[in-house]
């Protein structure tokens, strides 16, 4: 697709209205949940970047491309026609725009901005609608990001990651011995880069379990404070009772977050592979398909600053071409040790916000290894 120039909005645009206020705006409501980077060769949003939080860096060295856009995410049960945004740069740069049907992006679905591959320091400012034109009622109060467009690399900063779960993350592979956290921090040493992993990981337990145990509580009463949360639920709950995840979620993990995290820290939710047996559905498809649906809603109802790792879709990726097998073993849930590599450099490319195709093999074969970092590459947006 063609690129928006970022010039001015032409003059029929400029004709504005004063809008009306919706009570949402009474009662402090944000319409705006977050804003995603989306590289739009691949429509994926490039996530460890997404969502944005105040302060993010686009290190336009680590991009795989220059071709991208920023999209609006709507909180959960708030009903939007429109989105405003505009987008102004330290050195003068501006550029407005209202998007009228979803999904609502900075400049139209999956166009590419210009202005986001530009060096500079931007301030971003959403307002969404439940009407259009005239007609328009702003729903909730502005949203605003400021964050930076940089040409310059940067320097990696060490990062402290906890992570919570059960075996799908403490699964050892049978070369190493080593769990998915485990592997992460090999990763990060072999790039050079730096990370301090808190492991709070009960085996057959949920993360109900895990925090009534102590095991979760502890970690999160705030004595150490983290970059990011990495959250694993018990295998299947979320596609079978997202009343009960959410509970958890909302009720005892997210009332921690804002003294377990730091300053522009962020939640990442696992989302968790469909079994080899796709029971209660009546088929993987469908198993996938809730699995899309409620770890979606799950996310939407987060209001802390959240994404989802794509496990369950990188896994299909590999299950299509090679076979449950090569990453389910016979008990029909639990990892290979393919499975353990393709999680590990998932969430290094989200942890880092780069590229994980040039990782290292570590225990796989070269062409292996390569593959696996391929299918992970391309699940979370490079």
């Amino acid at each position: 697709m063609r690129a928006i120039a970022a010039v001015g909005i032409a003059a029929a645009a400029l004709v504005w209205a004063a809008p009306r206020v919706s009570a949402g705006d009474d009662v402090g409501v944000r319409a705006v949940s977050g804003v995603s980077l989306v590289n739009d060769a691949t429509r994926k949003p490039i996530l460890g970047l997404s969502p944005f939080t105040d302060g993010t860096v686009v290190d336009l060295s680590r991009l795989a491309g220059r071709r991208v856009s920023l999209r609006a995410a709507i909180s959960a049960g708030v009903a939007v026609r429109s989105v405003g945004f505009t987008l102004t740069g330290a050195k003068g740069s501006r550029y407005k725009h209202t998007d009228k049907r979803a999904p609502f992006f900075l400049c139209g679905d999956h166009v590419d901005c210009p202005l986001l591959v530009t060096p500079d320091e931007y301030e971003l400012t959403l307002q969404a609608y439940n009407g259009i034109g005239r007609a328009r009622v702003r729903v909730g109060r502005p949203s605003t990001i400021r964050f930076t467009v940089t040409a310059t690399p940067t320097a990696a900063a060490p990062l402290d990651v906890l992570f919570v779960g059960n075996s799908l993350l403490g699964t050892a592979n049978p070369v190493t011995g080593q769990d998915t956290p485990d592997l992460v921090r090999s990763l990060a040493l072999a790039a050079g880069r730096s990370v301090t992993v808190t492991k709070a990981i009960l085996f057959n337990s949920s993360l109900r379990r895990t925090w009534s145990e102590g095991t979760a509580a502890a970690a999160l009463d705030g004595t150490k404070r983290y970059d990011v949360i990495v959250l694993q639920e018990y295998s299947v709950l979320v596609a079978t009772n997202l009343p009960a995840a959410t509970d958890t979620l909302l009720n005892l993990y997210a009332p921690t977050f804002a003294r377990a995290l730091k300053p522009g820290g962020r939640v990442v939710l696992f989302k968790n592979w469909a079994l080899a047996n796709p029971s209660p559905f009546p088929s993987r498809a469908a198993a996938k398909a809730a699995v899309d649906k409620n770890y979606a809603a799950l996310s939407a109802a987060l209001a802390t600053p959240n994404l989802l790792a794509p496990i369950a879709d990188a896994f299909e990726t590999v299950i299509a071409a090679k076979g449950v097998r090569h990453l389910i073993i016979p008990d029909g849930k639990h990892p290979t040790g393919n499975a353990l590599y393709l999680d590990a450099v998932t969430l290094y490319g989200i942890l880092f916000r780069e590229s994980p195709r040039h990782l290292a093999d570590l225990y796989l074969a070269p062409a292996d290894a390569s593959y696996l970092r391929s299918v992970a590459a391309t699940a979370i947006g490079y």
